[in-house]
């Protein structure tokens, strides 16, 4: 291991260091009005019996990581909280569903938002990591990938980003009862807002980038610091403000270790025994203490799993000379520089390109209304097929194919999609397969080409692109080649800088999500049933659900 592995580990965890440090960095304990900037009225007064339930937001932990926590012994608290494990997700107090899957892609902003609103990417309006707004002409990277510039993460904690963008209601807003939120930043019209302390900007940064993760035990690391640090601050809030209906707990340094981890799966189990098993303990002791445990609905719930890959430049798909970006500009097109902010010399790019780690979007204007340089495109007009995203198509698939002229693209993307362009705000038609000749319907092409590895594709590709807001995903995706069926050396990711795993894509190791609803004292039969009837809409003969039904299980529960 030595320098290559110091610097290695220190690109690994970039995107999610980012989150942390700026979580870390801001200390605030807020209460918010529903437009996330005024204070509100004194919280609403429960009244007795109080439905009552804690959601543990657990950032990267895929299901078969938090199962083998639970069964391992060494999670004592989660584990108290289901009881006797029984068959098919069954626990004498809980029930573990066996098959929740993500939203595509699988990755932070995007899964939380849809998780705490019920809606997917292409009705919610929030469309990933990143993700360009095409009539506003803005770039948004509340968890950057693409570009290191942390100013959006700042903007989503400060400055309610997501709440601003989101197109459709909240789980606070459509509950109505007072609801606590610790570091999420879905957090829109909650009650009170928590996050913690300061570490300081240059413990966060020189951890990371001397690479001190190194034969580092999970709790001695900045990303636990973070973590723990969330704790008594909501329980302060809660002591100051009282139990509140709704308690979200959001734990990022899951996903921070995790990508930073040389055997990351193996660390990630490790994290949430160390770190966050005696976290959710202190949680529910207070709870406990309070006489506001008993009967309290408890949910464990993740927005995306992980998939192993080499933290190197070569399965890296950055943003420089040999990369997407040079593609699409070799195609005929001024590309925006991967930066959040532009000087006005630099508004006359005619692509966006926004990363999500196994997915990536590509943006195209008309054009014809920008045609030399220095002119300002017209976003608000759909771009042409024939004229504009013909030629992208084809030249990203030229050079997957051939490798040509950057032989370290060959083979490093599995699927094209694309669409016809629509304009925003007008629903456009779903996102087909591009061949090499022409457009292919989703289900068409899987029947041609089977694709067991690539779960429940055709819906969720139609969640990302098939609603009012599916523009803000783009007019071509691109998916990485990954999955566990494909050995680490050929899985490649679109991420500026290495990371020891990432997520995003259609494959079950990232989609594959824990989703867990307990009872303090309840029975394992009667939370499947919740489960079950709550997420009707989207259950299939396969028995698939997704984390969007969180927000119709919790509305069921409290009767909203």
């Amino acid at each position: 291991m030595g320098k290559r592995f110091r610097r290695g580990l220190a690109a690994a965890t970039i995107a999610a260091a980012t989150l942390l440090f700026a979580v870390s960095c801001n200390v605030i304990s807020r209460v918010w009005q529903t437009n996330g900037v005024e204070p509100l009225k004194r919280p609403l007064v429960a009244t007795p019996p109080a439905t009552r339930m804690i959601i543990f937001a657990l950032d990267g932990a895929g299901y078969g990581q938090f199962m083998a926590a639970v069964r391992s012994g060494d999670a004592p608290n989660i584990a108290a909280v289901l009881g006797k494990e029984g068959a098919g997700g069954l626990f004498q107090h809980g029930y573990a569903a066996p098959d929740a899957i993500s939203m595509l892609p699988a990755s932070t902003v995007a899964d939380w938002s849809a998780i705490f609103t019920g809606a997917p990417p292409a009705w919610n309006g929030v469309a990933g990591n990143e993700w360009f707004e095409r009539e506003r002409m803005v770039f948004h990277a509340p968890v950057p990938i693409s570009t290191r510039d942390t100013t959006d993460l700042g903007r989503a904690i400060d400055d309610d980003l997501l709440g601003r963008t989101l197109r459709v209601p909240t789980l606070y807003q459509l509950l109505g009862v007072n609801s606590n939120v610790s570091l999420l930043l879905v957090y829109h019209g909650a009650t009170v807002y928590t996050t913690v302390g300061t570490i300081g900007i240059f413990d966060i940064f020189g951890d990371y980038l001397k690479g001190t993760f190194d034969h580092e035990e999970p709790e001695r690391t900045v990303a636990a610091a973070v973590d723990r640090s969330s704790v008594p601050k909501l329980l302060d809030a809660i002591e100051r403000t009282g139990v509140p209906n709704l308690q979200v707990i959001y734990f990022p340094g899951i996903d921070a270790y995790t990508h930073g981890s040389p055997d990351p799966l193996v660390a990630q189990t490790r994290y949430i025994e160390r770190v966050t098993d005696p976290l959710v303990g202190q949680v529910l002791d207070e709870y406990r203490k309070k006489g506001a445990l008993d009967g309290a609905y408890i949910v464990f719930i993740a927005d995306h799993g992980h998939t192993p890959t080499i933290a190197d430049d070569r399965h890296a798909l950055g943003t420089g000379p040999e990369s997407p970006f040079a593609v699409v500009r070799d195609a005929g097109f001024r590309v925006r520089p991967a930066q959040i902010n532009l000087a006005s010399s630099q508004q006359d790019f005619q692509a966006v390109l926004a990363y999500q780690g196994f997915m990536a979007y590509v943006y195209l204007a008309d054009r014809s209304t920008c045609p030399n340089p220095g002119d300002r495109c017209d976003w608000s007009r759909p771009a042409r097929m024939r004229q504009d995203v013909m030629p992208a198509l084809r030249a990203i698939y030229k050079v997957n194919r051939t490798g040509r002229p950057y032989p370290r693209l060959k083979g490093a993307i599995d699927l094209i999609f694309a669409r016809r362009p629509a304009i925003p705000g007008q629903i456009a038609p779903p996102f087909e397969i591009f061949d090499g000749r022409g457009l292919v319907p989703i289900r068409d092409y899987l029947r041609r080409h089977p694709r067991p590895d690539l779960i429940d594709l055709e819906r969720r590709m139609k969640w990302l692109g098939f609603g009012q807001y599916g523009d803000r995903a783009g007019d071509i995706v691109l998916l990485a080649r990954t999955g566990a069926n494909v050995p680490i050396e050929r899985r490649f990711y679109f991420a500026a800088v290495p990371h020891y795993s990432w997520h995003g894509s259609a494959g079950i190791l990232d989609s594959h999500i824990t989703f867990v609803l307990a009872r303090e004292g309840g029975d394992g039969v009667a939370m499947r049933r919740i489960v079950d009837r709550a997420a009707a809409g989207d259950l299939r003969a396969d028995g698939h659900i997704y984390e969007k039904d969180l927000t119709p299980i919790v509305r069921a529960i409290f009767k909203r």
